[in-house]
């Protein structure tokens, strides 16, 4: 903590006033006073937009040095504002004391639109209104001074609030403005305390010991340790500036004056929480580069920037107890140990409930840790090939590679989909139906109904196959929403989902076709598989041998494609990519046993018994599978099954 300085106005060198002008004014745009185009004003009151909180403010944002000398211009309406009760109680009469409200040009800073300004100008001895500002609209004397105002606009909506004060003490004089920035805001409101203390009272000079203890209880508290008129404090000036700024956007003008009432005279904050939510404030506007426009000027004039850059972060890491950047700790991510800390967290993987993290990087700059980052912090360690899902997001995915964890290929991805998920027992439709979540939506993919002797694309459904799909579409009820409804190329996959339809009562039987649900998908070369099919003694035999085997996918004049990918290409490239309407909850597909049986052998993690080619069974009718889908995009495959049986 800083000593207490001696006389903080008289002992300011000008290069120091200079200097801390160029930067308070190079951070304002250049102007830190009031406009005199009111069209201007109403132009950079539409223009200031909330969602560019962190965006450039530094260094076009208007705030940090004000005066009082604003413009009047015609009335919009009409109204007079009381502040009685914001009155600073200064007891001596040859102290003045000016609350002023600041104009519409500023207005929008603070999301107070369109305020009116006032002055309140306080002398027990005065007889006129000698201290009134131009153009004013008049003055009235009341039992503790003389009250000025008039309007630069009146409110929109006169029922607003969140009008905007800053305060300074002066000796009397005949000047018609006072200048206020946020430090002397805050020193206003100290000194004001002090003087009721008989210690400053008594003083020969009462008014200039009163705002040197306030001007030295701010620097302390804001552990500002460069003696005032060095060569760092312009900069440490300037940094306290922007705490303040950026507790004022955030939290409104209102917040100031809790600054003021928390500063306490040992250096020590009354309440831990107003300098934690300060130094929330800074931390996150530093990591996102929310002063890069200060920065860029610092980068021209040399050393400048020191007292800036060293009390900015200074502060923030000392009050959330985070360690200081350096090329020891690149890419750590920094733990915020004061509980009073919105960022405060006992386990930094937990994401429950602060979702914002702060690392370092190289150079000794402080970010705000990407998703990518926070989803590898709490992986840990892994054997060569694991696929595991991200800490924070929920939805990406990692695999481990030689020793650290790589973003995990589509085919990867699916295979953690897979293993969880993979189960060798088929469930009625009704029941996983029935069974998604609010979250969730579900793509039945199924083969058709019982057919008739004719397998070409105009093959029909037998009787029993229509009124086998009609009686499953009975069951499929519990929710309002109509089915999605798409087949293959063929006739018979059609009326499977049309039938379907019609046994719930739906009225649409609009349908979309796809060609990759015909049941030559897995096929890669015919030749190659009508030949390997006489091998293997019949179509079934082949197909389930390829599915468990990988049989006949390698080599020159292969007959298939690799199980794994032919299986992700048709989830995610084709029914995915087709259906990614969250609102489109169910969807019912229609597809051959072809296709069907190397898809649900894939999805299962080969764990359903379909070994034709070994002794084992066949699909049945209306089995298949459900790619059940959450809101994260994370999915799950059950095996279902249509009539009582999923095997033939």
């Amino acid at each position: 903590m800083a000593k207490k300085r001696g006389d903080f106005r008289d002992s300011v060198p000008v290069w120091f006033v200079l200097c801390a002008a160029f930067f308070l004014c190079a951070a304002c745009g250049g102007d830190s006073g009031a406009s005199s185009d009111p069209e201007e004003d109403e132009e950079i009151s539409s223009a200031v937009d909330e969602s560019h909180r962190f965006s450039g403010r530094s260094s076009s944002s208007r705030g940090f040095f004000y005066s009082s000398r604003h413009h009047s211009s015609s009335s919009r309406g009409s109204g007079r504002d009381t502040i009685a009760d914001t009155i600073l109680n200064v007891k001596s009469s040859s102290y003045k004391v000016s609350r002023v409200f600041l104009g519409d040009y500023i207005a929008p800073l603070f999301d107070s639109r369109n305020a009116t300004t006032t002055a309140q100008v306080f002398d027990k001895n005065a007889t006129s209104c000698k201290f009134a500002l131009a153009s004013d609209k008049g003055c009235t004397f009341s039992e503790s001074g003389i009250e000025v105002s008039f309007d630069n606009f009146a409110f929109l909506d006169p029922s607003a609030t969140g009008k905007i004060s800053l305060s300074a003490i002066k000796q009397v004089s005949n000047e018609d403005s006072v200048g206020v920035d946020f430090f002397t805001h805050l020193q206003a409101v100290r000194a004001s305390i002090h003087m009721e203390r008989s210690t400053y009272a008594s003083s020969s000079d009462p008014l200039k010991a009163s705002l040197d203890a306030g001007a030295s209880d701010i620097w302390k508290s804001f552990d500002m340790d460069a003696p005032v008129g060095s060569k760092d404090s312009a900069g440490a000036m300037l940094a306290l500036h922007m705490m303040i700024y950026e507790a004022l956007l955030d939290k409104g003008a209102t917040f100031l004056d809790s600054i003021a009432n928390n500063i306490g005279t040992s250096g020590r904050w009354k309440s831990s929480s107003v300098p934690a939510s300060i130094a929330d404030l800074m931390i996150l506007a530093d990591a996102v580069d929310g002063y890069a426009g200060l920065r860029s000027k610092f980068a021209a004039t040399s050393g400048a920037n020191s007292g800036f850059e060293k009390h900015l972060q200074t502060f923030y890491q000392q009050e959330l107890g985070v360690e200081a950047c350096k090329a020891s700790n690149a890419n750590k991510i920094l733990k915020v140990t004061n509980t009073h800390s919105r960022y405060a967290v006992t386990d930094i993987s937990d994401y429950s409930k602060v979702k914002e993290r702060f690392a370092c990087n190289s150079a000794g700059k402080i970010f705000l840790v990407p998703d990518s980052l926070k989803d590898l912090y709490g992986l840990g360690t892994g054997k060569e090939g694991d696929v595991r899902v991200g800490g924070f997001t929920g939805n990406h995915y990692y695999t481990y590679e030689k020793g650290s964890w790589r973003t995990a290929t589509a085919l990867e991805k699916d295979s953690y989909f897979v293993l969880t998920s993979a189960t060798s027992v088929f469930t009625d439709i009704k029941d996983v139906y029935e069974g998604i979540k609010p979250n969730e939506r579900v793509i039945f993919v199924l083969r058709h109904a019982e057919r008739g002797d004719d397998t070409s694309k105009g093959g029909t459904l037998t009787s029993n196959g229509k009124t086998q799909s009609s009686d499953v579409g009975k069951r499929l009820t519990k929710f309002s929403e109509d089915f999605v409804l798409g087949a293959s190329e063929f006739l018979r996959a059609h009326q499977t989902v049309e039938n379907i339809a019609i046994g719930r009562g739906q009225q649409s039987s609009i349908r979309d076709t796809f060609p990759e649900l015909n049941d030559d998908w897995y096929i890669k070369d015919m030749d190659a598989s009508e030949k390997a099919k006489s091998e293997c003694g019949g179509g079934w035999e082949l197909t389930s041998k390829y599915a468990y085997t990988g049989a006949y996918t390698t080599g020159p004049n292969a007959a298939f494609y690799k199980l794994n990918e032919r299986s992700v290409e048709l989830i995610e490239d084709v029914l995915l990519a087709k259906y990614n309407d969250p609102s489109q909850r169910f969807i019912i597909l229609s597809s051959h046993d072809k296709v069907m049986v190397p898809l649900v052998v894939y999805c299962t993690n080969f764990k359903v018994n379909l070994k034709k080619h070994d002794g084992g069974k066949w699909l049945n009718y209306l089995a298949g599978i459900a790619i059940i889908i959450d809101e994260l995009g994370n999915r799950r495959y059950v095996p279902i099954k249509g009539l009582s049986s999923a095997y033939m």
